[in-house]
């Protein structure tokens, strides 16, 4: 969670939490924001959100943050880097709308936040309780509350960098890859033997590549992208009667801080660990996998012996729980 305070050109001050209640009867009455990140881990149903955004891979939707803010309350001006979905749950929010940034665009001297030197404002939207406003990659945007009790829910998009990829295709191809040695059996005279060409440095990368197999790939990525971003969500208890009186013909939930999601084989990734299925226990796995709430009638349609063993045992471990 993350306290963010100032307005206009500052100064704006960030203070990281947990935070106590007796920290927000000291804040002022306007321009002042709190931000707690990934609360679908936290609050199961803060999660089934997600299911609305069917349009997606599920695996390529991050996390919801929630956003309060008293009146002018805003994080100043600025960009992600990554895809959000903004929903107005409460209140109204002014949104201002600049054009396109990256790494180079300047932005104010401020060591705690990455504030943008200057935005020039293409657009503006009020959102109202129910609307959705969609901000593509690097688009600068300033939210400013225009009433007290503003709340806005932000989706935000799983965006690996090509670093991180990089990372776990290398430690994965490290540990399975064979042990090959670089050969050159149609290397020819050097003109100049001092220097290290590009053929050379094509070669040694093209081998590389080559290590790097479809299973290897598959198994280096399932992991990085069924990981949870706030494992710890597990530690909190599902509030089944909560969950059993708003969705009545739910039978089983899929805890918010569970993440699934189903290779090209037909294999489980969960929570990062590999679960190799049979052919009888993909369907139920595909069903827990594409949504996160489920009606006896939809587990029936899938339910083999070898699926309710799988389930059993997901039970167990807190990934799912059936509502009372």
């Amino acid at each position: 969670s993350r306290l963010i305070s100032g307005h206009d050109r500052g100064p704006w001050n960030l203070q990281h939490g947990p935070f106590q209640e007796r920290d927000f009867d000291l804040m002022p009455k306007e321009n002042w924001t709190l931000l707690v990140q990934s609360v679908d881990c936290f609050l199961t149903e803060v999660s089934l959100l997600l299911d609305y955004f069917d349009f997606l891979p599920a695996w390529r939707l991050e996390d919801i943050m929630i956003s309060y803010a008293a009146k002018g309350g805003s994080v100043g001006p600025h960009y992600d880097r990554y895809d959000v979905f903004l929903i107005q749950a409460q209140g109204k929010r002014r949104w201002k709308l600049g054009g396109q940034c990256d790494a180079h665009t300047p932005l104010q001297p401020n060591d705690q936040l990455k504030l943008l030197e200057h935005m020039d404002v293409v657009d503006e939207q009020v959102l109202s309780p129910g609307d959705v406003l969609y901000l593509p990659p690097g688009v600068a945007h300033w939210g400013i509350a225009e009433d007290s009790d503003c709340i806005t829910w932000s989706v935000g998009f799983r965006a690996p960098s090509p670093v991180d990829v990089l990372a776990r295709l290398a430690d994965q191809a490290a540990e399975e890859a064979d042990d090959t040695l670089f050969t050159d059996p149609d290397r020819q005279l050097p003109q100049a033997r001092e220097r290290f060409e590009r053929d050379d440095q094509q070669a040694l990368a093209d081998q590389a590549i080559a290590a790097l197999t479809p299973g290897i790939r598959r198994r280096a990525l399932a992991a990085l992208l069924s990981e949870p971003r706030a494992p710890a969500g597990l530690d909190y208890d599902i509030d089944q009667q909560r969950l059993a009186d708003n969705l009545p013909e739910a039978m089983l939930v899929r805890h918010g801080a569970t993440r699934l999601i189903i290779d090209d084989q037909g294999d489980a990734w969960l929570n990062g660990d590999h679960w190799p299925l049979t052919a009888d226990a993909r369907p139920l796995a595909a069903l827990l996998a594409r949504q996160r709430h489920y009606t006896d009638a939809e587990l029936q349609d899938v339910m083999t012996d070898e699926g309710q063993d799988l389930i059993d045992e997901w039970i167990d471990a807190g990934y799912f729980a059936y509502l009372e």
